[in-house]
């Protein structure tokens, strides 16, 4: 027992050397490998002792190119209806008929007769109204005979009045030469009175039959104007559509009472759309900017939007459908306080007549017959630029925009002012001579660029 004791101690401090030897030789392995390979190449150099970074760091070069055509101002719109219009009933009464049209989603043509309202009382409040009105047209007809007759005896009682008159001056001549006596004199002064009072009486007979025939005239009046209204009400039984357009909602069935005023149904407006769309800050100075000098702005209202003319484009499946339109107003009082741009609306005149610009592959185009509501569509604004302009490539403007220029080995950083940032190219105002046409721009990244700093141009 004792041997087996002694043989384990010795087991053990073995393994414990082993393990001490195999680290040294891996440490030292380690340190060998680094030192051999672990050192940095030797940079080669010049006979003359200088390093080889005296050419410049090598960068990537493009031409900058001058532009003068339009360019795009691409927003993001929404096309609306123009107008829905809420066509209501103008007479109460029972629904008799109702078009099979008239429902939601349909189209309807102006014109079109939607609803029937029963028309039996306005039908005998208009022949009723005929009969008063034919009843006092012979009453004053009658009148008028009366009048005439009144006329007539007023002639016959102005001559016997005359006659009375020279009769009794005759009377009284001969009176004062005591040819006749007081009686007949009295007599005759008596007649003239009686044929004055006779003409009095005629005159006022007359002047009432006037004043009645007045006021049955305007009786008359009264009556065809209440017909009037009864025949537009009977008219208003048939309700037919304003517009040509597409039924959005429909409120009544067939047999429903109605009461004047109650909405039946709305029609969408097909003849024109809108697109909202907004402009942010730059892009609205860019339309002042180009139609300032052709459309000042009106004198009440300060930001009267120019009519600028602009396409509104569709894409379905790689196709563009395209609607001519233009930018016609503001909408709201001025900025939007959430969003910070101008919302505007551009009008569509012609819905219903697009055109197809692109097809790839050649393959049949699917196009929207016309302009829906709701679609998410595209609108384009061509912009002259009032100011020279200059193309460079996208990846040439850094953040801030800078611009790194090489000139005559050298790196220039201009800071520029980008109008216009497209897909592959940005526009850039040349405000200054900072940044001119031909010159080369670096396209390359650079870790550290500072101004002055050599460069070398190595484009293929």
């Amino acid at each position: 027992m004792a041997s087996v004791l002694d043989v384990e101690p010795r087991v053990t401090s073995s393994r414990r050397l082993v393990s001490f030897f195999l680290c040294i030789i891996i440490l030292g392995g380690g340190a060998l490998g680094f030192y051999v390979f672990g050192r940095a190449p030797e940079v080669p150099r010049k006979a003359d002792g200088s390093d080889g970074n005296s050419e410049g760091t090598p960068v990537r070069t493009v031409e900058v190119r001058s532009w003068e055509l339009p360019f795009h101002l691409d927003l993001n719109g929404e096309a609306v209806t123009w107008r829905v219009i809420t066509v209501g009933a103008e007479v109460a009464g029972r629904v008799t008929h109702r078009n099979p049209s008239a429902r939601g989603g349909q189209y309807v043509e102006q014109g079109d007769v939607l609803f029937e309202v029963d028309s039996l009382n306005y039908r005998l409040e208009a022949e009723r109204l005929k009969a008063e009105l034919a009843k006092s047209t012979i009453e004053i007809e009658s009148n008028q005979i009366d009048i005439s007759n009144s006329e007539s005896l007023l002639k016959l009682a102005e001559e016997e009045s005359r006659l009375q008159k020279v009769q009794l001056q005759r009377m009284m001549a001969l009176h004062r030469e005591s040819a006749v006596g007081d009686t007949e004199l009295d007599n005759a002064t008596r007649q003239e009175l009686t044929s004055r009072n006779s003409l009095l009486t005629i005159q006022n007979q007359l002047s009432s039959l006037q004043q009645q025939k007045l006021v049955k005239e305007s009786g008359r009046k009264l009556i065809e104007l209440q017909l009037e209204r009864a025949e537009a009400d009977l008219k208003r039984c048939r309700i037919v559509s304003p517009i040509a357009g597409r039924v959005v909602e429909d409120e009544v069935e067939e047999g429903d009472y109605v009461r004047a005023g109650d909405p039946l149904i709305r029609v969408s407006d097909s003849s024109r759309m809108e697109v909202r769309c907004a402009l942010k800050g730059e892009e609205a100075a860019w339309v002042w900017q180009q139609y300032q000098h052709k459309e000042a702005a009106g004198g009440v209202d300060p930001l009267k939007m120019p009519q600028v003319p602009c396409e509104v484009v569709f894409e379905f499946d790689g196709v563009e459908t395209v609607w001519d339109g233009y930018l016609s107003r503001f909408e709201g009082t001025g900025l939007d306080r959430q969003t910070r741009m101008f919302p505007c609306r551009v009008i569509v005149d012609k819905p219903g007549e697009p055109r197809v610009t692109s097809s790839p592959g050649g393959r049949a185009a699917i196009s929207p017959p016309t302009l829906l509501s709701g679609m998410f569509v595209k609108v384009r604004i061509p912009i002259q630029s009032p100011v020279p302009l200059l193309q460079v490539p996208v990846e040439s403007v850094r953040p801030g925009g800078r611009i790194w220029v090489a000139r005559s080995g050298q790196l220039t950083i201009a800071q520029v002012t980008v109008a216009r940032v497209d897909d592959d190219f940005a526009l850039i105002r040349r405000d200054d001579d900072l940044l001119n046409a031909g010159d080369r721009v670096v396209v390359s990244p650079l870790a550290a660029a500072t101004e002055g700093m050599p460069v070398r141009e190595i484009n293929p």
